[in-house]
């Protein structure tokens, strides 16, 4: 492994021996100045591939400490089933995270304000934002981690998880996420009133129908409008299903009234699959 450049005194830049670039970390690697040539690799303690370069200012005022709990929480994260993260989550959780110490060390935590609706929306990641919680305080001892910082956690990883989105897992990509959160969350909201259903937000059904809205939520905010094709289905789908038809409507003027959004017949006919999944009986 050849060291490129120093970030810090225990984070590199390498390459492997098939010129891959990769980000190094490891106590002193920073010390061994480049180039230069790592022949006893057991001193290297995490490595990161497909690190975008400009996540490389942020690495260098990295803590070790942050660095280790946000290694491990996208170590759990990636054990979760079907989960796909964008490479640079682990430095930017760990820039989050260091932030967040700190105002904690000091007596200034912020209280994330969407924690009930992450915790209902994204049910599996704001497990894993639980568990990091539980983490920063076997880690860092000294600090009393707020449990809202889940919430925190469980955006970060969802930003990471759109892997679809040439701007996943940067921190301008975080509005995105946010606004999705609690459109998402109204939306379910809007379908449990309409049918009179409690839907099982820990179902396959409500993770499919989740990834549909996000993507959803992205073309409208682009203004990039789903071209109606199905006509014909549209409008047999609107007689046979009222029920899932009249929740989509009110989905749509929902979106209308507090985003300016405008579903197209076609996103009505996704809408409509989708919640036909969630509440079978309509």
């Amino acid at each position: 492994m050849l060291i490129t450049k120093a970030i810090n005194n225990n984070v590199v830049l390498a390459e492997d021996d098939a010129g891959r670039e990769l980000v190094l970390f490891g106590k002193g690697l920073g010390f061994r100045g480049a180039p230069s040539y790592i022949e006893d690799e057991s001193s290297i303690q995490r490595s990161f591939r497909d690190i975008s370069p400009e996540m490389y200012d942020a690495v260098a005022s990295l803590s070790d400490d942050v660095i280790i709990i946000a290694s491990g929480i996208v170590d759990i994260a990636r054990n979760e089933p079907n989960c796909t993260l964008n490479p640079n989550l682990v430095f930017t959780l760990a820039d989050h995270l260091q932030f967040a110490i700190d105002r904690a060390r000091k007596g200034a935590s912020i209280k994330n304000p969407l924690y009930e609706e992450v915790r209902l929306v994204y049910p599996r990641e704001a497990e894993v934002g639980r568990r990091g919680v539980k983490l920063v305080m076997a880690v860092a001892e000294d600090v009393d981690f707020p449990e809202t910082e889940a919430a925190s956690i469980a955006l970060h990883i969802v930003n990471a998880e759109m892997v679809d989105d040439e701007n996943a897992g940067a921190k301008g990509n975080m509005d995105l996420v946010v606004k999705s959160t609690e459109v998402i969350d109204a939306v379910t909201g809007i379908i449990e009133r309409t049918l009179g259903e409690t839907i099982d937000r820990c179902s396959y059904s409500y993770a499919r129908f989740v990834t549909h809205m996000r993507f959803l939520i992205s073309r409208l905010i682009k203004g990039e409008d789903e071209e109606t094709r199905n006509s014909d289905l549209f409008k047999r789908a609107t007689s046979e299903f009222s029920d899932a038809y009249a929740c989509a409507r009110a989905i749509d003027e929902y979106m209308r009234a507090t985003c300016g959004w405008h579903c197209t017949d076609e996103e009505l006919l996704y809408l409509m699959m989708h919640i036909n999944r969630l509440c079978p009986g309509h």
